[in-house]
């Protein structure tokens, strides 16, 4: 195999826990502001979320009802700065809990310098993704990066100078949001745009029903990265209660759960630094760091 496509949330890093550890950060913080219940945020900021069809929304909190309900006819980039603690908030939040899984850089590392070909895949919006590669440091690592086409919130204050570079569309592929997984279609597409044929390719992600059944379907060598699935269920509770998921999203979670019910992954890892074993390559060469 000579092609590793990587999957990002709770992967490479765990997004559950400094997504909703951000959020809730945030919330308690426009709560006080606001003088609002995070109940009642939480079901305004779900209303959103399903509107524009992700979480993750940049300054989503500047379109909630009791928001716009308590400066009426103030401009955005007021408001913005009336609720900066909030975003202050989230942002502390995302530098504390926002890291690498162990090992993942140091295997990147040594995956590339054998001449092993790194390509994300991720159903987070473009801008999300690209954001929390370079942040991470780990974006020289990859030839290539896809994800999700999404709405994007201008910043309030457009003036404000970008923290990042612009991505070349060379390195990040926007794919339309009809293309999701577990499409093999999209697997196989990836493939042959990188010039690799299903059996040279290795994917690797959290979900089995999202990751694995699509690589298994596709003919890629599936593994799991059951790491991905250890976290706080208290969490992921938070998470479902402003997620993006309509009924018929959910419906279509239950089906896709049953139709997969009975496929395995080729591979198990506990560790992304397992990965190097499945590229035949030897894990004491690669030190692995203690964070």
């Amino acid at each position: 195999m000579r092609l590793l496509i990587t999957d990002l949330d709770n992967t490479l890093y765990d997004w559950v826990t400094f997504f909703a550890r951000s959020f809730q950060a945030m919330t308690e913080s426009l709560s006080c502001l606001l003088s609002v219940e995070r109940s009642v945020l939480f079901s305004e900021f779900k209303a959103i979320h399903q509107e524009d069809g992700s979480s993750e929304v940049p300054f989503a909190a500047l379109r909630l009802p009791s928001v716009t309900q308590r400066f009426p006819g103030t401009s955005r980039a007021e408001v913005a700065r009336a609720l900066q603690p909030a975003f202050a908030a989230f942002n502390v939040n995302r530098r504390e809990h926002l890291r690498l899984y162990r090992g993942v850089q140091e295997t990147l590392a040594q995956l590339t310098a054998n001449g092993v070909i790194v390509v994300g895949h991720t159903e987070a919006v473009a801008i999300n993704a690209y954001y929390r590669v370079v942040v991470l440091d780990i974006e020289h690592f990859f030839q290539r990066l896809y994800a999700l086409e999404g709405r994007v919130d201008p910043h309030p204050e457009p003036d404000r100078p970008k923290r990042l570079p612009e991505p070349s569309p060379e390195f990040l592929r926007v794919l339309p949001a009809s293309e999701r997984k577990p499409n093999p279609a999209v697997l196989l597409d990836i493939c042959r745009r990188e010039g690799f044929t299903p059996a040279d390719a290795c994917y690797v992600g959290d979900s089995l029903v999202r990751d694995v059944s699509m690589a298994r379907t596709a003919g890629v060598k599936a593994v799991w990265a059951r790491y991905g699935t250890l976290y706080d269920r208290r969490l992921w509770d938070t998470l479902v209660s402003i997620t993006h998921w309509t009924d018929a999203d959910v419906a279509r979670e239950v089906e896709l759960r049953k139709q997969y019910a009975g496929i395995a992954p080729d591979v198990v890892i506990d560790s992304f630094s397992d990965l190097l074993a499945v590229f035949g390559l030897d894990a004491r060469t690669c030190p692995v760091g203690t964070d």
